[in-house]
């Protein structure tokens, strides 16, 4: 964690320069101003009352924003998170935005003036321009700066494994279902990458259909799927979410599923497990993600680096037949 003393010898200036740049007080000249700032900048410096506060003022809570809580993934994911905070003497203080960026900014204002100790965050808001190297946060599913770690599977592998189980049920033209983002990086785009990879390193013949996030009828988005797309006999969808909308949808156009159309998702979701018949789909060791989560945040408070944790995938169900 950068200090004032690191900006002030990377500045080249005196210790109470520096001081008076970073509290505005006291007569700097512009040009020595400019080098201070410059240093900050690079340094991804934190006011020294937010920097000890966050070595010495742990609040021993840690913010969690996700999208919603609704969401069976995330409300999975959060209660191995609240589990793991609990174990290793923290409190979990949740937030579901709603995909409001003024919620998220509202707990990394949280952060910043150390009513919280550090937070775990689900996001696809363009918040790049709030945080700093320094603070400590970490990420799910999100590239957000070279020095922010985040937690994930290995989601092009999971790509990769769905194609080659739909090969080899027999499907010979397949399709990916899912979304995508102009201004947003996610680990998510992997799933399409590495299906898509394997596709063309086996010759399938292939089709992506996919529209940008979030989707505005999903139910509309998927019907005409159906509509357009009558040969395909193997799809993989992007979450069970949408994989288990597709099934409905297929059963109320009479598609028999899996004679006519083999389906699966990604997730692996705990809460459809019980479903019969039962969902393929790639599991993500959501339990592994959620500890992992709290190890990495937990050694940011402390100011230990840290790197980007990413999980293997495992296939939920074997069997041969899919839903």
């Amino acid at each position: 964690m950068a200090t004032i003393k690191d900006v002030a010898k990377l500045a080249g200036v005196g210790l109470g320069t520096a001081s008076r740049v970073i509290n505005n007080s006291g007569y700097v000249s512009e040009v020595t101003k400019k080098k201070v700032l410059k240093a900050i900048e690079q340094l991804g410096y934190v006011p020294n009352e937010t920097a000890r506060a966050f070595v010495t003022q742990d609040s021993k809570i840690v913010a969690l924003f996700l999208p919603s809580i609704h969401h069976p993934f995330f409300s999975e994911l959060a209660f191995y998170i609240e589990d793991e905070l609990n174990k290793n003497g923290y409190n979990m203080l949740l937030c579901n935005s709603s995909g409001q960026i003024e919620k998220e900014l509202n707990y990394i204002n949280m952060l910043k003036q150390n009513k919280v100790s550090g937070i775990i965050g689900i996001t696809y808001n363009s918040i790049e321009n709030e945080i700093n190297n320094s603070m400590p946060i970490v990420l799910v599913d999100r590239h957000m700066g070279e020095n922010i770690p985040y937690v994930s599977s290995d989601n092009y592998n999971g790509g990769q494994l769905a194609f080659q189980v739909l090969k080899d049920t027999g499907c010979t033209n397949v399709a990916y279902i899912g979304t995508f983002s102009k201004t947003i990086i996610t680990e998510v785009e992997k799933r399409r990458k590495g299906f898509e990879d394997a596709a063309k390193q086996n010759g399938t013949q292939y089709t992506l259909y996919i529209e940008e996030d979030p989707i505005k009828d999903e139910i509309a988005f998927l019907t005409n799927f159906f509509k357009n797309y009558k040969d395909i006999n193997g799809v993989f969808v992007e979450n069970d979410v949408m994989a288990l909308k597709l099934v409905q949808l297929a059963l109320e156009l009479n598609i028999n599923i899996p004679e006519q159309l083999s389906i699966i998702g990604y997730d692996g979701i705990e809460t459809y497990s019980a479903l019969r018949p039962r969902l393929s789909t790639i599991r993500q060791p959501i339990e592994r993600m959620g500890r992992s989560l709290v190890e990495l945040v937990i050694k940011r408070i402390n100011g230990i680096p840290v790197e980007p944790a990413i999980h293997p995938v495992a296939f939920l169900q074997g069997d041969t037949t899919l839903l």
